[in-house]
């Protein structure tokens, strides 16, 4: 019997690698002159984290539910940038 035809994607998606995985890879791929592999390791690992930022219902509007816009902590989600600055101490007289 025949087995059917499997792309490269799928492939790639077989291995169900994180996009950190992915774009090391890519990397890889990149420095053994593999330019068509690498780009597809890129463009999955974009589109696993487009849908993983998508499928966040709670979702940032500001950077997306990552925390971070670049390398600066989002104002309004991040943990430590969202906190008050001042803390107000009450003393009992």
């Amino acid at each position: 019997m025949k087995r059917p035809f499997r792309s490269p994607l799928d492939v790639i998606r077989a291995y169900r690698l994180t996009p950190a995985e992915l774009r090391d890879r890519a990397r890889l791929a990149y420095a053994h002159n593999q330019t068509f592999l690498a780009q597809l390791y890129l463009d999955e690992a974009e589109a696993q984290e487009v849908a993983l930022r998508v499928s966040r219902p709670e979702a940032c509007d500001l950077c997306g539910g990552r925390g971070l816009l670049d390398d600066i902590p989002c104002w309004r989600c991040h943990p430590e940038a969202s906190r008050p600055r001042v803390e107000e101490v009450r003393r009992d007289p």
